[in-house]
């Protein structure tokens, strides 16, 4: 793969990337793209958008965002961002503080589980950029769903084209297809949030190493015209 976690450019051309045949999905959901922030998702073999994901500016002057799950006209769930106290999730009707459903890491997105009846699942870091979902109440349970990042492929006639991001999901997984679906969109925008913040604090180091690199040029270049004159620097 070229690029994990990759925003679809609207101008290059696109496809469904093919299915993993030793995975065995009952499902696949195709992104239109995988940021995340605002996506659409449908079902493979359908035409008909089935999910969409929306964030938008909330609050009384447009401060905070609400980032709405919704299949058609229904709301499936709501997460309202707040920035000093807990972030809400309204699910089923109930709602709740976020990390008490989706439970992850402070300071990481993995492992990061959640419980549907008297089942917990946990989705890991998986190969290429992807996640993978686990039925953790089952010691030997194996992968039930994945969710593939968007990615490149050349032809060969050097055409570049972006194969679409999606979420596999096996018949278990299948079950619960909309909490799997919000708990993977949720993972992945942490997930893209905290790179971006990475690279943020890298840019950051990188600017004021060049700054102070000029100052102290600044200052040899200063005290070498100093001594050249006889004047000195105090």
């Amino acid at each position: 793969m070229d690029s994990q976690l990759t925003l679809i450019d609207s101008n290059s051309e696109s496809e469904l990337a093919a299915p993993d045949p030793a995975f065995g999905a009952t499902t696949i959901l195709d992104f239109d793209h995988d940021g995340m922030i605002s996506t659409d998702a449908t079902v493979r073999g359908q035409t008909r958008i089935r999910y969409s994901v929306r964030t938008v500016r909330a609050g009384l002057v447009g401060m905070s965002l609400k980032t709405v799950f919704s299949q058609g006209e229904e709301i499936l769930a709501t997460v309202q961002r707040r920035d000093m106290i807990p972030d809400l999730l309204t699910l089923g009707g109930e709602t709740m503080s976020l990390r008490s459903w989706l439970k992850t890491p402070m300071f990481s997105s993995f492992p990061a589980s959640f419980s549907e009846g008297r089942e917990m699942y946990l989705w890991k870091k998986g190969q290429g950029g992807g996640i993978d979902l686990y039925n953790g109440s089952d010691a030997n349970a194996g992968i039930i769903a994945r969710f593939y990042p968007s990615y490149f492929v050349e032809t060969h006639d050097r055409r570049r084209i972006m194969c679409h991001a999606h979420l596999d999901l096996q018949a278990e997984a299948d079950l619960i297809r909309e909490k799997v679906f919000i708990s993977c969109v949720l993972i992945v925008q942490k997930t893209m949030k905290m790179k971006a913040r990475e690279r943020d604090s890298i840019a950051n180091q990188e600017f004021m190493f060049t700054v102070s690199s000029m100052a102290a040029a600044g200052e040899d270049e200063a005290e070498c015209e100093g001594k050249g004159t006889g004047l000195g620097v105090n």
